[in-house]
Order: C-alpha cells, then structure tokens, then sequence
C-alpha cells in the first residue's frame, strides 16, 4: 500500500487480487493521483472491480494473471496491462475508461461467456466507454474458437489500433461502434477458425479505416495483414478513407474477403500495393468519393463476384489499374459513377456461370468507361441499358468469349464515341443493338470473328448493331471482320469503309447513311458490296441510290438501281426458263427497267433505217399496191388494173375521173397518197401517229416475195407497238416502279 500511497512501482513477487481490490475501493484519497503501477507481479486470484468507481489509473506491467481480471460495469482514469505473459481474459462490459485501454504486448489466452450471451470472448468491452485510445500493439489473442474482441456498442475517443504484431485467432467483434479516430489494422493477423474475422457493421469511424502493413523501422522486411475471414462493414460510416496496403485478404471461401454494402465512405476506398483478396470486394449501394485498385493486385472469386458496386454512388472515378488480375466478374449494375469507370490494361477472367466478366446493366457513368487494353477471356462485357456521358473506349482490348458475346452494349447511351479499334480484339459477337452514340462507332483495325452460331447469335454474326443509333458516323476500316455481320436498321450519318473489306456475309436491310466518309465513290465496289447481303433486299440499293443521287452522281444512281432489278430476278427466279424472268430480262436489256429509255429510241430509229431500207428493195417496192375509190389498182411505179366505166360501180361523191392516160406515176395519177419509204417506215413503225401511207400501201401477197413483205411489215408493226410502248412509259417513268 506504500507504493500505492507514493505513486512508485511495485516490482516482481505476488499481490493478492483481493488486496488490489480494497485498495482500488478504499484509496482514492490515499492513492497518488498517478495511480498503481505493477510491474513484473503475479497477480494471485480474481481481480474484481466490477462496477468500482476506481479514480486513479491502474497499470499492470508484465504482470501474470491468474484469472480473468473483471471490470465489467467499472470506471478507471486509465488501464494500462501491457506485456502480459499470461491474461486469460478481459471482463469489461460497460467498463468507462476516461483514458487510454492498452493491451499492447500482452497474450490473451481463454475464453469467457458475457452476461446474458451464449457467445464466449477473450475480451468483452460490450457498450464500453473509451476516452482515449484502444491500443493492442504486439497483442496476441488466442480465443480457442471463440471471439478474441466482442465489443458491441463501444464508443472510443480515440484511434482503435491493432498494430504490429497484433494476432487473433477468434472473430474482432465491433457492430454499433462509435469511433472518434480511425481504426488501424497494421500488419495485423486474424484468423478466426471460422465465420467472420472483423465485424464493423453500422460502426462509424471518425477518421479513416486502414489494413495496411507494417514498417518497422530496424530495416526488417515489412509485416503484411492478414485477414483470413470476412471483414463486415455493413452500413457502416467512415468519415475518411479505406486504404487496403500490401494485404493479405479472404472471405470465408464462398463469400466476398470485405462485405460492406451501404458503407458510406467520406474519401476514397483504395486498394494499393501488392493485394491479395481471395473472395472479392462488396461494396453494394456504397456512397464514396473514389474507389482505386492498383497495379499489381490480385481480386480473386472465380465463378462469383470478384468487385461489386451495386447500385453504388461513386462521386468521382471508379479505378482499376493496369496490370491488375481480376478473376470473377466485376458488378457495377446500376451504380451512379460521376467519374470515369477506368479498366485500362486489367486482366479479367473465370466469371460467373452466365459468362459476366463486366455486368453493368443501367449503369450510369457520367465520365467515360476507359477499357483500353483490357484482356478479358471466357466471358463478355455487359453494358445493357448503360448511360455512359462521354466515350466508350475499348481500343487494344482483347475480349475471347467463343459462341458468346465479347461487348453487350444493348439499349445503351453513350454521349460521346464508341471505339473498338487499333488492335481491338473480339472472339464472339460485338452487340450494339438499339444503343444511341452521339459521336462515331469507330472500328478501324479490329479484329472480329465468330467461330460459329450459338444459342444467342444464331447466325453466327461477328457484329451486331440491329437498330442502333449512330450520329457522329461510322468508321468501319476493320482488319478483318468473319463471317458476317448484321447491321439492320441502323442509322447514321457517315459511312465510312472500305467496300471491299466487308466480310463475305452481310446484313444491312433498313441501314441508312447520308453520305460516305471516303472521297472516291465507286459504284462498282459499292454493288460489290450490296451483292455480299446474307439474302436479297431491294433497301439497300435504294439507299446506296439515294445518297448517290443526292451528291450529284445521277447516272450512277440509275445504275445502281438497274441493277437492284437485276438482283431481284435472279432471287425471285424459279427455274432457268421462268417466263416471267426472261421477260423481265428483256426488259430491262431494252430500257434498262426504264431507266435508260434512250435504247428504246435507238431500237426504234434502227428499225425504221431498216424498214425504210427495205422498201427500196426492187421486190418489196414490186409487191405493193394501193387502190382508189373506183377500184383501181396501182403499184408504186403506176397504175396496174383500171375498171372500165361499164364496169364500174357509180362515182361515189370523193372520186374524180381523169382525163387522162394512165402513167408511170407513185402517186396513182393523183388519185391515191404518193408513195414515200420514209415516211412508210416511220407509219408502220410508230403506231402512234398515221401518215395514210400504210392505210394506203399494202403488200399484196399475190406478188412475188408480198407474202414476206407483208409478214415483214406487220413484224415491224408490231416491234414498233412494243418499243413504242416502253419508250413512252419509260418517258414518264411509269415502268420505275420495282
């Protein structure tokens, strides 16, 4: 009681638990307010303060135990055992504690029921009231299965800090905690047997929460923590930040190393230096500024989630380094990242069953998704229904998922580009389908296959964009690009490729464009192209003829079209002699399915050089004949029959007699219209106007060769009906119609 009395130490022996006791309740008058400071003391028994009022600090240096030492319900200015070679617990529920508790260097060994619990703990602190600091330095903890710190509820002024050599092998316990400074894992260990090894959920953290690993300052190499068991944050707050260093990390092998969702987080969530989660990071419908994974880590839960940010909100950027190896799909979905979501040069692989390297279903990112050199194998990227603010860039990313989608970019809005190019690799089938790009949809060099039909991409295609919405342009200069693609109902406003580069198999129906990017307008490589279509469409060429025609290539355009008919027969054709086609054939050989009416009046100027022609033949002039009023009968060079006027029938009132002899006349003598080949050829030839030449000058077939003049000329009449025909409807385009 003297070095009570005197404020010293008492050094080595033995002191009665019971006599600390009378003396914590009877000396706080007679003990220096410097308090009890044992130092090397086997304390011998039970030492029992619980619910004492104890008004001066007590400090237990080196000190043994025989049991249990009991503050539950007490107070203390400060509590200091340290170094203990043997404590075989700590009882302090409720315990108020104006100072610091440390436990630093001592060993805990044993385990003990709280009051009203089942649970058995090495050190209950249960709705502790810590003024200072909880600090567990080189603290060895051996909970023999139970919990090595159950300390629901407790309120700590200071930092919480489990530093250096700090060892458990039962479950850290701190639900409800209000902490005023940060909590520190510093080259910790904890190991539980079983469940849980750090429990913070609904805590709040003044300051920042660290598992990082330890310096020593001698020059030795660095201790790592190590957590083999969930860490729990559920609901948590922490008013700084998370900083992950050099740690060792795993959950409990089927759920995720660190399980905090709704954890608010005042800063950034960092996970840096040289990793290793086994389990995977959880940090569901989570509020932070930040989260960073560096280069060099390790997240791994293959098969499961690997990182989750469920409807998280991410004030900044969301960061995964180059060179970090993710196994296991990373979950954004519906999060709210007001930054960018960075994945340059990340390695992901082993997804879970439904093949997710990246589900980010109604994700909204207000930056960018950076993905550029991003190698992921055996799974997809899915961003469904994503808003994503500025661009989506892929470039010299590599994503190997054969049978399945590589980028799920379905139902999405990027307000910026798209950009799957310079080395971009897909082994599967790129999905755009109904998205809406602001800027371009930019594959220039990719590389796209498919190795063939799946259950989602039943034909096989390396690309769809089915409906999408491109209004910046396309810029479609791949590397290669096999077996087809499929690009129906898309629209944009630039086209720009190279034809020929187009894979063997396309499908463009319903595609439109308005111009193309490239300066020289082939129509030859553009049909070329159109003739690469999966199965006949007539909209493309109507579309490739539209956006010629706008920009002046007129001709160029009917071709194009011309040639859409073409196409058309060979489709609809049945069989090599299919009526229909061959007529349909001459058609279009004729005036071009009347867009080039101009051969139909070439055909009819040759048939009139001919036919004309051919009435200067001496045989075909030698069998025509003509026949007047009165029933005379004249050839080209003179009348041939005259009917006497015994014989003939009375004057009809248009007739006139002549006086005079009959003569060698083409005009019968002035009583028939005079004879011109001309415009004979131009009467028999072109029905739509009469000349009175072929009403008046007829073949007779009792003439020599008039049979095959007759057959001749009506031959001629009839070609000139059909060419007449077509020219005039070619004329006012009637024939355009397909």
């Amino acid at each position: 009681m003297w070095a009570a009395r005197r404020g010293a130490e008492l050094r080595g022996g033995a002191i009665d638990a019971g006599l600390l006791r009378e003396c914590c309740l009877t000396g706080e008058r007679t003990v220096d307010p410097r308090g009890i400071r044992l130092r090397g003391v086997r304390v011998r028994g039970r030492l029992d303060l619980a619910g004492v009022d104890v008004g001066f600090p007590l400090a237990f240096d080196g000190c043994a135990f025989d049991e249990a030492p009991d503050f539950t319900g007490g107070s203390v200015r400060a509590l200091a055992i340290t170094w203990a070679p043997r404590l075989p617990g700590l009882l302090a529920d409720g315990l108020r504690v104006r100072g610091d508790l440390d436990l630093s260097g001592s060993r805990i060994a044993g385990t003990h029921p709280g009051a009203g619990s089942r649970s058995m703990a090495a050190v209950w602190l249960r709705e502790a009231r810590i003024g200072g600091r909880l600090l567990c330095l080189d603290t060895t903890i051996e909970a023999n299965g139970g919990r090595a710190l159950h300390a629901d509820r407790v309120q700590i002024g200071g930092t919480l800090r489990l530093l250096r050599g700090f060892t458990a092998d039962g479950e850290v316990r701190l639900p409800g905690a209000r902490i005023a400074g940060s909590v520190e894992l510093v080259g910790a260990h904890i190991a539980p047997r079983a469940g849980t090894a750090v429990e913070l959920g609904e805590a709040s953290i003044g300051g920042s929460l660290f598992v990082i690993d330890h310096q020593f300052a001698d020059g030795r190499a660095p201790r790592r923590p190590r957590v083999a068991g969930p860490i729990v944050a559920g609901n948590a707050t922490v008013a700084g930040r998370v900083v992950i260093r050099d740690a060792d990390l795993a959950g409990d092998g089927e759920g995720p190393a660190l399980v905090a969702p709704r954890l608010r987080v005042g800063g950034s969530v960092l996970v840096e230096g040289r990793c290793s989660v086994d389990g995977g990071l959880d940090l569901m419908y989570a509020g932070l500024t930040t989260l960073s994974v560096g280069a060099g880590c390790a997240l791994a839960a293959p098969g499961r989630v690997a990182l989750d940010l469920v409807g998280a909100d991410v004030r900044s950027h969301v960061t995964v380094e180059r060179g970090t190896v993710v196994e296991g799909t990373v979950r954004v979905a519906r999060a709210r990242i007001r930054g960018d979501l960075s994945l340059r040069g990340v390695t992901l692989r082993a997804p879970q069953p439904d093949g997710a390297l990246v589900t980010a279903a109604g994700v909204t990112i207000e930056g960018s998704a950076r993905l550029e050199g991003l190698s992921a194998a055996g799974g997809y990227l899915g961003f469904r229904g994503a808003r994503i603010g500025n661009v989506f860039d892929a470039t010299g990313a590599s994503v190997d998922n054969p049978g399945g989608p590589t980028v799920r970019l379905v139902q999405a809005s990027v307000g910026g580009s798209v950009r799957l190019k310079d080395g971009f690799r897909s082994s599967g089938v790129v999905q755009l389908n109904r998205s809406t790009i602001e800027g371009r949809l930019n594959l220039c060099d990719g590389h796209f296959t498919c190795p063939g039909p799946s259950e989602e991409n039943s034909h096989g295609h390396a690309v769809q964009a089915i409906g999408a919405s491109v209004r910046g342009g396309l810029r479609l200069r791949w590397a290669a690009v096999e077996p087809s693609v499929d690009l129906r109902n898309l629209t944009t406003s630039v086209l720009d490729d190279d034809p020929d580069r187009w894979p063997e198999w396309i499908v463009v129906s319903g595609m439109t464009y308005e111009r193309f990017g490239n300066p020289s307008w082939d129509r030859a490589a553009r049909l070329r192209w159109l003739a690469r279509q999966a199965v006949y469409d007539a909209g493309p060429y109507e579309q490739l003829a539209r956006v010629f025609r706008r920009h002046g290539y007129t001709g160029d355009a009917e071709a194009i079209l011309i040639e859409r008919r073409h196409r058309a027969r060979r489709a609809a054709r049945r069989h090599r002699l299919d009526p229909r086609g061959m007529l349909d054939a001459l058609y279009g050989a004729a005036v071009g399915y009347g867009y080039r009416p101009g051969r139909t009046a070439w055909l009819l100027l040759a048939l009139l050089i001919a036919v004309a022609a051919s009435l200067y033949v001496p045989d075909v002039r030698a069998s025509l004949r003509a026949t007047d009023p009165r029933g005379n009968v004249y050839a080209v060079d003179g009348r041939l029959v005259t009917i006497d006027a015994s014989e003939a029938e009375p004057d009809p009132p248009d007739a006139t007699r002549s006086g005079r002899a009959p003569r060698r006349d083409p005009c019968g003598d002035g009583q028939v219209r005079c004879f011109s080949p001309v415009l004979y050829a131009v009467d028999t030839v072109v029905p739509l106007i009469s000349l009175g030449q072929r009403s008046t000058w007829y073949p007779s077939p009792e003439a020599e060769h008039g049979r095959l003049a007759e057959w001749w000329l009506n031959l001629a009449t009839l070609a000139g009906w059909v060419l007449s025909t077509m020219y005039v409807l070619s004329f006012t385009k009637l024939a355009r119609t397909a």
